[in-house]
């Protein structure tokens, strides 16, 4: 390994660790093409996996019991067939397209977090009227859905859980709770299908045992930052850095 890919491995451990403890996800869809760019798109994905798994234990000690139960009822459900349709698809995708398709997602992502940011200045005061579609099981069912399959195929169903939850008004502990919950539920039955789909062995796993100092920073510094930097500063990092492997992806 030269030293640029240990440097963007270890950059991109951290990452993980910050924003899902700290604000709830948002960085796989950062980490994956960051990788990506100097490693196989599968081989990129499957590193991830582990990572994300202790990154969600670890954040689970914390957050345990702080989530919004209806929530995670609605949304971990479709999650499960969101999973097995990416499954699905990334069984079928060659190495060319499926760096393509993370590109794509990349700079998707970008536009729909661009297109909240600058929403949100507009958004209802009260927010009675978006607050009226919580507890709404369809809702959030087919948000699971999306979630699964995204993450399946880039680890970043985030942001279609977050379109989901953050209309409702829920507290930063809670949504980060909820995030943290349902997205161990979806990493969690990622761990089989990627075993079968042949993107996650036995060498991937050793690696990891390496980088669990590295995901125990990034969680504590996630959690510390949780109550001192804006969600809204931290986006605007992670836009940048999303626009920017996701373009070098696609003019690969």
């Amino acid at each position: 390994m030269s030293i640029a890919e240990i440097a963007i491995i270890c950059l991109a451990t951290v990452f993980i660790g910050i924003s899902k403890a700290g604000f709830g996800g948002g960085t796989g869809v950062v980490a994956t093409p960051l990788l990506a760019t100097v490693m196989p798109a599968r081989e990129a994905i499957g590193l991830m996996l582990p990572l994300l798994v202790m990154t969600d234990i670890m954040s689970m000690f914390y957050y345990f019991r702080r989530w919004d139960a209806k929530n995670v009822a609605a949304l971990a459900p479709g999650s499960i067939v969101g999973i097995l349709l990416g499954g699905t698809v990334l069984r079928g995708l060659p190495e060319f397209w499926l760096r393509k398709t993370i590109g794509v997602i990349a700079l998707a992502f970008f536009a729909v977090q661009l297109w909240r940011e600058l929403g949100s200045r507009r958004a209802d005061p009260d927010g009675s009227t978006l607050k009226a579609v919580r507890g709404r099981y369809l809702k959030g069912f087919a948000a699971g859905v999306g979630a699964g399959m995204t993450s399946t195929l880039e680890h970043e169903g985030g942001v279609i859980v977050s379109m989901n939850l953050l209309p409702q008004g829920l507290s930063n502990v809670a949504f980060v709770g909820t995030t943290t919950a349902v997205f161990f539920i979806i990493n969690m039955t990622k761990v089989p299908v990627y075993f079968k789909l042949g993107i996650l062995d036995g060498s991937i796993i050793k690696l990891h045992l390496y980088l669990i100092p590295l995901i125990a920073v990034g969680v504590i510094s996630g959690i510390l930052l949780n109550r001192r930097v804006s969600k809204r500063t931290f986006s605007r990092i992670i836009l940048v850095l999303v626009f920017a492997s996701g373009l070098k992806l696609l003019v690969r």
